[in-house]
């Protein structure tokens, strides 16, 4: 063997030792950018609009999955496909669900996803709970309560201008309306909006705004809409006010 070749042989040996016996963790932050690059390669076109597979199969190694799987692993992974979703100015249609699986062939530290669309695999979502969002985990030893309601969080609104400059709310699947009433999860306090000037809503995993038949009209970007599918970076006026839409 010549010297250039016995070099690239202990080369490849002692990187593969290293590799082996110091490979770093699996962390959640990165299956996200997994799961915002499959979100990208799987999106197609539907009568105009962009969307995202609904069916989404997580495989990490035996060692990473027995250490990450949990709720809190759940609540991460869909807040980071619907923000992806959000940011491109896609939609998802059914319901969102998210197997997690182990794979003895990967090595710690990687992952893969493999995604589809319902119609396209109705055996992967048979499988999935009747929730809206899921993530099967196959250890039975997992603890963690599964029936509590979580709440998520996606996006948010600022205000930029007017009486109630700096208020903030963040947002996620409830409905919020906006307006002078006191009952409104965004209460404003410019006398130029309606009691109930206009609401969001959560449809095919986006904040869809809807004027509620207000006297001054609700605009976006400087354009009056009766209903407004929302975009990252979008600004709302509601009589004086200026809401900021973001994704958080």
């Amino acid at each position: 063997m010549s010297i250039l070749k016995w070099e690239s042989f202990l080369e490849t040996k002692i990187e593969g030792f290293f590799n082996k016996k110091f490979a770093s963790d699996l962390q959640v932050v990165e299956i996200e950018k997994a799961l915002r690059r499959e979100i990208l390669l799987k999106k197609k076109k539907l009568q105009g609009d962009i969307y995202a597979p609904n069916v989404y199969s997580i495989y990490a190694s035996e060692v990473d999955y027995q250490r990450i799987c949990s709720q809190k692993t759940q609540n991460q992974l869909y807040e980071a496909a619907v923000i992806a979703v959000i940011e491109q100015n896609f939609m998802i249609d059914g319901k969102l669900s998210m197997v997690l699986k182990k794979d003895t062939t990967l090595k710690k530290g990687s992952c893969h996803i493999q995604s589809c669309y319902t119609s396209e695999c109705v055996d992967a979502e048979s499988k999935t709970s009747e929730e809206p969002h899921t993530l099967v985990l196959e250890r039975s030893n997992f603890k963690d309560s599964m029936d509590l309601p979580i709440e998520h969080k996606f996006a948010a609104l600022t205000v930029e201008q007017g009486p109630d400059i700096n208020s903030y709310l963040e947002i996620g699947e409830k409905r919020i309306h906006i307006g002078r009433r006191e009952e409104n999860e965004f209460l404003l306090m410019d006398v130029n909006s309606s009691r109930l000037h206009a609401y969001i809503s959560f449809e095919k995993y986006r904040h869809i705004l809807y004027d509620a038949g207000s006297l001054n009209g609700t605009y976006v970007n400087d354009q009056k809409v009766t209903c407004q599918r929302l975009c990252f970076g979008d600004e709302i006026k509601i009589g004086n006010t200026v809401l900021l839409y973001e994704v958080i």
